[in-house]
């Protein structure tokens, strides 16, 4: 800010006769303010991407679309108006200018009214300038789209579920079997792991499901799916915040369980969606899958020769397919169930929480997992089944 000084005039009257004041001299102008700079082609494109998350969330067509983006604009207005999406907010990373084209990565957050978490989607954008004016000439990414770039939804309510399905669809079955679920979790795990509300995404088939998730791997071959994004810390790889969270079900396959199969899958996954703040990136993979088909009532016997040291890794099941992955769940399942019979389901919740504790030194691992059980349990790896 520039300060002109004040200036203080003395006016002298001539002595004797008819002598004029001599003249004031004059007041000095500050200079004037130099034009505000153009905006840079950054400064237009960040503008243009705010503007269109604007019109989006109020469901109206984005500005700036060209070619058969705006189609897909208009497309993605009608969708998401019947949602409930809330705080829609784009960041746009490096965004590379090379004459009347550019190119970044944009990260878009939104929030659906009534459930906690915030959740994203990122992908990359191209523009082109016409005339002077920047447009979005394409947005690119296959996975881990926003449900109204993927289909026609419609958003249905219950006391503890907001479930988005395709538009038209019935929701009467997946709606019980998620209240039965939220109800079996309730009766074995602590109030304090559930959130009041959890998101729920209806699939309509295994491509509209790979297209809405983005490292789970397998997932046409999947009836349900607890999809988390969590921020970790400290050695101990505990969870420091859960960013978003949700539940998807694939509904193909789901339509082929009956109804104790539903409720059995619903309660397994929705187990992981309570229990996601408090599984360490150290968890093994054994306990994971184990607590939730304990809390899922989903009881197995041990395969023959069941090998809990390979299953310790964290990702360790999730690498199985076929014959092998059905062992290691019956495995998790044994586990997971002679603990409760001869200590507690506390206990059990203990000795998931343990692998939170930055004093557990060790990493991932059958080591580590040994010796939280003998810590929580005074038991060895070797002595479960």
């Amino acid at each position: 800010m520039r300060c002109a000084a004040a200036v203080a005039v003395l006016a002298l009257a001539g002595c004797g006769g008819g002598g004029h004041p001599a003249a004031p001299p004059p007041t000095p102008r500050p200079p004037q303010g130099r034009a505000p700079a153009a905006p840079t082609a950054e400064q237009q494109i960040e503008g243009l991407l705010r503007d269109r998350a604007s019109a989006l969330q109020a469901g109206r067509r984005p500005p700036g679309g060209t070619g058969g983006q705006r189609a897909l604009d208009r497309l993605a207005a009608e969708r998401i108006r019947p949602l409930h999406v809330h705080g829609l907010q784009v960041e746009a990373g490096r965004i590379a200018v090379h004459g009347a084209l550019a190119r970044t990565r944009v990260t878009e957050r939104y929030r659906i009214a009534g459930v906690g978490g915030t959740f994203q989607s990122t992908r990359r954008v191209v523009l082109v300038r016409r005339r002077g004016t920047w447009r979005v000439a394409n947005v690119v990414g296959r996975r881990g789209l926003p449900p109204w770039e993927v289909g026609a939804y419609d958003e249905h309510r219950t006391p503890h579920f907001v479930v988005l399905a395709p538009h038209g669809a019935p929701v009467t079955e997946l709606t019980m079997a998620l209240e039965d679920g939220y109800a079996a979790m309730r009766a074995r795990l602590t109030s304090g792991r559930l959130r009041r509300r959890y998101l729920v995404i209806d699939a309509a088939d295994a491509a509209q499901a790979r297209a809405l998730t983005t490292q789970i791997r397998g997932v046409e071959t999947l009836a349900a799916v607890s999809d988390a994004a969590i921020e970790e810390r400290g050695p101990a790889e505990a969870v420091a915040r859960v960013v978003s969270l949700r539940l998807l079900v694939v509904s193909p396959a789901f339509a082929t369980l009956g109804a104790e199969g539903r409720r059995r899958t619903i309660t397994h996954e929705l187990t992981h969606a309570a229990l996601a703040g408090s599984t360490s990136g150290r968890t093994p993979s054994w306990l994971v899958e184990g607590v939730a088909m304990y809390v899922s009532g989903d009881r197995r016997p041990a395969p023959a020769n069941p090998d809990l040291a390979a299953l310790s890794e964290p990702a360790a099941i999730g690498r199985l397919s076929g014959a092998a992955q059905a062992d290691a769940y019956a495995a998790a399942s044994a586990a997971a169930f002679a603990i409760v019979d001869r200590f507690g389901a506390a206990k059990l919740l203990d000795l998931y929480d343990s692998f939170n504790d930055a004093s557990l030194r060790g990493r991932p691992g059958p080591r580590l997992a040994d010796r939280a059980l003998r810590r929580v349990l005074g038991i060895g790896l070797n002595q479960l089944p």
